[in-house]
């Protein structure tokens, strides 16, 4: 007798472990599979974690219905890393099953099926459509569907009637089991030889690859990943935005043109399950992958690296709430694969680990080629007002830009806010424009004249008189990506101009498009948010305008520093990656602020040394480690009062634990979504602490109660 451990998925509480079922007699099952059983009066899907050969309970068992895939959609080390999950972000093991499985796969979507086409034996007819595609065909043996589209945009009745009468042969795709490798096009510099060399001597380890700017960490992922492939390993490489993954692509796919796979939000369901069955393969590969490919069920994984490993796009933000670094860190140690953090500027938890010597530590020093890092110039715009400039752009930013354009360089500007302008204000009233449903103020888009809220997408026309006075005196302030594009315009109007943001780049190729069109010098300017700041490689840009490096000081967060220094460094270091040297303008009214001075410096020891300073005196991470507890909901007495009894109830539950409990107090965002919020925040001095424990026997007399270990979003 056979017995299956079945996990529901339902992240219901009541249903959060696993059920035993019967396996019936014929049934072949193995842990990771999915399966439907009975449930009650009804039925449900669930993942067989388990299978023994006794009955842990005294009762009758129901049998296992049937089986909903023909393959485990699973691995065991995956099963042990969801029960890790649901312990380490206090979440039910339902929700950390399912964030690893896609619903293309939960949905049962086939695999897409790539054909290809070849001509059998020889073909004469007089001259036609049909024989000139069949001509076509024996010129480009194994041609596909998609090339056949681009020669001849017609071809599919033509190529139908070819097969039906035997003189094409179609065949499915079978991946090349041969390595194919193609030679790197860079004379690698002493730094990333000695970085290899290291790296390759000591498998299996964590190291930091600390680059600055252009330092070429690329061609030592390259490199190392050579070898895996080679030894019929496979690798992963997370980056931290989809915008990344067509520039990422070309690289790795020219090196390895027959391995080289991509995962990502904008894949089709049939891509999707293509690639989650092709990974389940002992077929040597890599996947280059934004945060959810951590997930990928790999055979024989002996390489993760995570690029710009310091990006907060890394942490999810819904249930579960976990760090894909993290998430890394512990695949990598299952199958004893090394791990890469590669970055010009490394989170503080990982700068500290490299520090205390708790991971291997590698620098590269130097831009390839020798090229130099970009001059960074701060320009106080406080001076700027008190000269008489108002506008966006001060007079040293506006110089450079129109040099570059004289030269036929290309300009980059930074502005970390969509959007036209931040907020629309009534002059009589002093009544900004805010959300019904949230705490926030409405963002004007000039695109479609309309207001928009950034948290629900509540959106309203412009008005023309303020709904609380009715004054005609009505205007926008503050900058958003919009405005800075018709600012440029009417500076330089000839100027070719694209925009990159989170309302610009929604279509599936609009990242890819945006890369091309850039890359290739067919614009000019690109204005963007925080997504062009992130290892873009655009060696014609010469100037990079920071248009207000202090909107993310006075976030209410620990971190507001560190991410300032990390944008700014990151987002100068687009500039100069060419033959031309580059230059960077710092655009602030902080001038005198430490991660403003380190980051013009490029001076990122002397930033972390204090930044450590600072946490290490408050307990912040990485010398302890924070909860971040959220009540929310419709009644803001109500959920106050919970908030207030939640808290005095884990004072008394920590307090043998070394814990502090913060709070509770409003959120900085008080309403989103019609639902207010207050949070609580437990700080310890140690992740070995069973907070999460505590928090789980308390979770269950909270239902709205969310849990974050170590947030990374405060608001």
């Amino acid at each position: 007798m056979k017995i299956a451990q079945v996990v529901i998925d339902r992240p219901v509480r009541g249903l959060d472990r696993a059920w035993s079922y019967d396996i019936p007699e014929g049934l072949q099952l193995t842990p990771g599979t999915r399966v439907e059983v009975p449930l009650g009066t009804g039925k449900a899907v669930g993942i067989v974690v388990a299978i023994s050969d006794t009955n842990p309970t005294q009762i009758e068992l129901k049998s296992i219905s049937a089986t909903l895939d023909p393959y485990p959609v699973l691995t065991p080390e995956m099963i042990d890393l969801a029960h890790w999950m649901a312990e380490r972000y206090v979440c039910f093991l339902p929700q950390a099953l399912r964030a690893m499985i896609p619903s293309a796969v939960r949905r049962g979507i086939k695999a897409k099926v790539i054909w290809h086409y070849q001509t059998v034996g020889e073909r004469s007819g007089r001259s036609s459509l049909k024989q000139t595609l069949w001509e076509w065909i024996r010129e480009h043996p194994q041609t596909t569907d998609e090339e056949m589209q681009q020669a001849f945009p017609k071809h599919r009745p033509l190529l139908r009637a070819l097969v039906a009468e035997g003189s094409v042969l179609a065949t499915q795709d079978v991946k090349a089991k041969k390595l194919r490798t193609n030679p790197s096009p860079y004379h690698l510099n002493t730094d990333q030889l000695a970085a290899i060399t290291a790296i390759g001597d000591l498998p299996g380890q964590e190291w930091l690859l600390e680059g600055v700017t252009g330092s070429g960490k690329t061609e030592v992922y390259l490199a190392v990943l050579q070898h895996v492939l080679q030894r019929g390993g496979q690798a992963l490489i997370l980056v931290p935005e989809i915008a990344l993954t067509p520039q990422t692509w070309e690289r790795f796919s020219g090196r390895f043109p027959d391995s080289t796979y991509v995962w990502h939000s904008n894949l089709t369901d049939g891509e999707r399950v293509q690639l989650w069955q092709a990974v389940q393969t002992d077929e040597p590969l890599v996947v280059i992958a934004a945060r959810s490919g951590v997930f990928l069920p790999f055979q024989k994984l002996q390489l993760i690296v995570i690029d710009e490993e310091q990006e907060t796009s890394y942490k999810q933000e819904d249930h579960p709430r976990y760090h894909a670094r993290e998430v890394a860190v512990r695949r990598a140690a299952t199958f004893g694969a090394t791990l890469i953090f590669g970055s010009a500027t490394p989170s503080l938890e990982t700068a500290w680990k490299a520090r205390q010597g708790h991971i291997g530590w590698i620098k590269l020093p130097s831009r390839v080629m020798q090229r130099s890092l970009p001059e960074m110039r701060v320009v106080d715009m406080r001076q700027e007002l008190e000269m008489g400039n108002r506008g966006m752009f001060s007079k040293v930013l506006i110089d450079a830009i129109s040099l570059a354009l004289e030269r036929e360089q290309q300009v980059l500007l930074f502005l970390n806010r969509r959007g036209f302008s931040t907020f629309v204000l009534c002059r009589s009233c002093g009544q900004a424009l805010g959300c019904p449903h949230c705490a926030v103020t409405l963002t004007y888009h000039s695109d479609h004249d309309h207001l928009r809220c950034h948290y629900c997408d509540f959106a309203m026309p412009m008005p023309t008189h303020c709904p609380m006075c009715h004054s005609d005196k009505i205007r926008y302030f503050g900058a958003g990506t919009e405005r800075v594009v018709t600012e440029v315009q009417r500076l330089w109007p000839r100027a070719r101009i694209v925009r990159a943001d989170r309302d610009s780049l929604t279509s599936r190729d609009s990242y890819y498009q945006l890369y091309r069109t850039f890359v290739q010098g067919q614009a000019d300017v690109l204005v963007g948010t925080q997504m062009i700041a992130k290892g873009m490689d655009f060696p014609r840009v010469t100037v990079v305008g920071i248009v207000a490096a202090d909107l993310g000081l006075h976030f209410p967060d620990f971190r507001s520093g560190e991410r300032t220094f990390q944008l700014l460094v990151q987002s100068g270091g687009r500039a100069g990656r060419g033959a031309d040297p580059g230059q960077v303008v710092v655009q602030t009214y902080n001038p005198e602020h430490y991660a403003i001075t380190h980051a013009v410096t490029q001076d990122v020891d002397a930033f972390v040394r204090q930044e450590l300073e600072m946490r290490q005196e408050l307990g912040y991470p990485p010398f302890g480690s924070l909860w971040l507890l959220e009540l929310s909901g419709t009644d803001d007495q109500a959920v106050r009062q919970t908030a207030q009894q939640l808290g005095e109830q884990l004072v008394l539950r920590l307090a043998e634990n070394a814990a502090e409990v913060l709070g509770p107090s409003a959120a900085p965002l008080l309403k989103i979504r019609n639902h207010y919020r207050y949070h609580i925040l437990i700080r310890t001095s140690s992740e070995e602490l069973p907070v999460n424990r505590i928090l789980l026997d308390m979770q269950s007399d909270y239902p709205e109660l969310s849990i974050t270990a170590d947030p990374y979003f405060m608001l």
